[in-house]
């Protein structure tokens, strides 16, 4: 597996006139979250409320959960990170635990293991994609056959990124049935409005399954396009949502982004309307792509992820020569393939008039 410093991991490319790297939504936070955080900023020599009660309650309120079963960050990484740091550490004895995840799933995974001092094991997917079938499809008993008395969290991106494949809500059901309760499940639903859509998908708030340690992270970066404000959320059981909440830094989410992330959550119409857009575009990419003849993974994020069967920086160059940032995977130990995101219907023209010439060699090989 490659490298997983953070140097490698994040961030756009710079001076790309199209940003197609960092998962961003290209159609902007809706107008009433600008505004109010505009209008939290002229305060900002105060400090922001560090419960943020205001904010935990409008999300509670739409997810229609306790006030204490909610908790927030920096970003959904944040808490993923702050989550992994508070349930996988070592115990007072020194016994190091695991935390189980599908190959390839997001980075945070394996950096929050990694910081908590635990093993980080890894089930297998079912590889890359060809011409005729998506790629890294994900078994729930890959997972189940490698729990021990040891493993502390499973964690599941679901949708993942960057492998754009996603549990089924029959899968996840039966995944969480079949779990140990000694097991904690952190439940990494960063890509959630892209997939519900799908008949296939369920978040899991969705399903009817019993389990008592089930947290699940959202963010305010996708859908919401806030990702310059960094928000996410935490929820789940309320001592559960206590325990992770004590490992956050003291005021971790600003009073603009407090404000911006309430607004946002009262405006559907803004979100659905971003998320109808992203998956008309998404269709648009894979549909052109595929006529290409290139191997893909279409997935139900705002992204597809490309097989090149060649290494990836020259063609990550070759984008970036027309001015379009997309994303390499080394971090992910995926060398041959490129993750894009969805732009605006002129960003996704530009991707796929450069993908003519780009990807032309990868199209002669399959």
């Amino acid at each position: 597996m490659s490298s997983i410093a953070s140097s490698s991991a994040a961030g756009p490319p710079p001076g790309m006139k199209v940003r197609l790297s960092s998962n961003e939504s290209p159609y902007g936070p809706s107008p009433a979250a600008s505004a109010a955080a505009a209008q939290a900023a002229a305060q900002a020599h105060l400090y922001p409320d560090d419960q943020a009660v205001a904010l935990r309650q409008a999300i509670a309120d739409d997810a229609g959960l306790d006030l204490e079963q909610v908790s927030v960050g920096n970003g959904s990484a944040a808490l993923l990170m702050d989550a992994l740091a508070c349930l996988a550490r070592p115990t007072e004895d020194g016994a190091v635990g695991e935390v189980l995840a599908f190959e390839r799933s997001f980075v945070v995974h394996r950096l929050g293991a990694r910081n908590a001092g635990a093993r980080y094991v890894e089930a297998p997917d079912g590889g890359p994609a060809t011409v005729d079938r998506d790629g890294y499809a994900r078994d729930p008993e890959a997972l189940l056959e490698r729990v021990t008395d040891a493993t502390r969290v499973v964690v599941v991106d679901n949708p993942g990124n960057p492998t754009n494949q996603h549990l089924s809500g029959a899968e996840l059901s039966a995944l969480l049935s079949e779990l140990p309760e000694h097991v904690t499940v952190l439940l990494d639903e960063a890509y959630h409005d892209y997939a519900a859509g799908d008949p296939s998908y369920s978040t899991y708030a969705d399903l009817d399954v019993d389990h008592p340690r089930v947290l699940v992270t959202r963010t305010f970066s996708k859908a919401h396009a806030l990702a310059g404000l960094r928000v996410g959320a935490l929820t789940g059981p309320a001592e559960l949502v206590a325990a992770v909440d004590g490992w956050r830094a003291r005021f971790n989410v600003t009073a603009p982004s407090q404000a911006a992330a309430i607004a946002s959550l009262g405006d559907r119409e803004h979100l659905e309307a971003g998320v109808t857009r992203t998956l008309e575009g998404r269709s648009r990419m894979v549909a052109h792509l595929r006529e290409l003849g290139i191997p893909l993974t279409a997935g139900l994020g705002n992204f597809v992820t490309i097989e090149l069967g060649e290494p990836a920086g020259p063609v990550v160059d070759a984008y970036a020569q027309r001015g379009i940032g997309v994303r390499p995977l080394q971090p992910y130990g995926m060398h041959e393939q490129i993750r894009v995101s969805v732009g605006t219907p002129e960003e996704v023209d530009a991707f796929l008039e450069a993908s003519d010439e780009v990807l032309a060699g990868v199209a002669a090989r399959t």
